[in-house]
């Protein structure tokens, strides 16, 4: 294992105990080999917790503890071996044991070729259902057309507002999305985020992250998805944490680094 990916491995270990390291996050930025080694850390970690291998990660903890106080033990001359040879290796076999788990065997093999951003887009997407409460009450021609799955009206009348709010531009995104325009949908869910950073609000804020996460999963880009479905994930009082946290990581890691080759 090199020092760069156990580098990486203490670099995760201390992002959950909230010790950020600006330089690491740099080097991850700046070097490619840094990058994909980065993306490997994340993929394993996101296999084994998938997979549920807690006990056996625990017996393996066990066993690299063992194995270090014995290491501990001054060697015998005629060895020549130096003592600190077993650093880590709790950690070497969680990785081995992750490449395993995604990579061994003819299933595995089969998902590694079949899983696409595009697709995980087709086993996640779910169409928008307005709630028209959260308006003035009245529904009007827009909402009329959205509801009544009209997209082409919908993005006409849009166009011809000259008053446009949030509601608007998160619905008109929608029809963008319904009708394949990923790059429309995109722009209109992040004028929404932008909006609400200027506002200070939080009008249609999880519903935009959500849905712009889903439309860069479309367009194939799994790299700009990606951190946004972590930061839903994280955030237990998101609107769509409860659906996100049912996404498979591993199959969005594995895009990833099909991607990043």
């Amino acid at each position: 294992m090199s020092d760069n990916y156990t580098q990486l491995v203490d670099h995760f270990d201390n992002r959950l105990r909230g010790e950020e390291s600006p330089e690491m996050e740099q080097r991850i930025s700046n070097d490619p080999e840094t990058a994909q080694e980065w993306l490997y850390v994340r993929l394993a970690v996101d296999a084994v917790q998938h997979t549920a291998l807690y006990e056996e990660v625990q017996a393996v903890k066990e066993a690299w503890q063992a194995q270090q106080t014995v290491a501990m033990e001054p060697a015998p001359a005629k060895t020549g071996s130096p003592g600190g040879m077993v650093r880590s290796i709790y950690r070497n076999v969680l990785r081995v044991a992750a490449c395993i788990l995604i990579l061994a065997g003819g299933a595995a093999v089969f998902k590694y070729a079949t899983t696409s951003s595009s697709g995980l887009y087709g086993k996640y997407y779910a169409s928008y259902t307005l709630n028209t409460s959260r308006g003035s009450g009245t529904q009007d021609a827009l909402e009329d057309a959205y509801n009544s799955k009209d997209w082409a009206a919908v993005i006409t009348m849009f166009n011809a507002s000259k008053e446009k709010n949030n509601k608007l531009y998160f619905l008109t995104g929608m029809a963008d999305l319904e009708l394949k325009r990923y790059d429309d949908a995109i722009d209109k869910f992040q004028q929404v985020i932008a909006a609400n950073v200027q506002s200070g609000a939080d009008y249609f804020q999880d519903e935009a992250e959500y849905y712009l996460a889903m439309s860069w999963l479309a367009r194939n880009d799994v790299n700009e998805a990606l951190p946004i479905l972590e930061k839903i994930r994280a955030n237990k009082g998101h609107l769509y944490n409860e659906t996100v946290s049912r996404m498979s990581f591993t199959d969005l890691r594995i895009v990833q680094y099909k991607n990043h080759k």
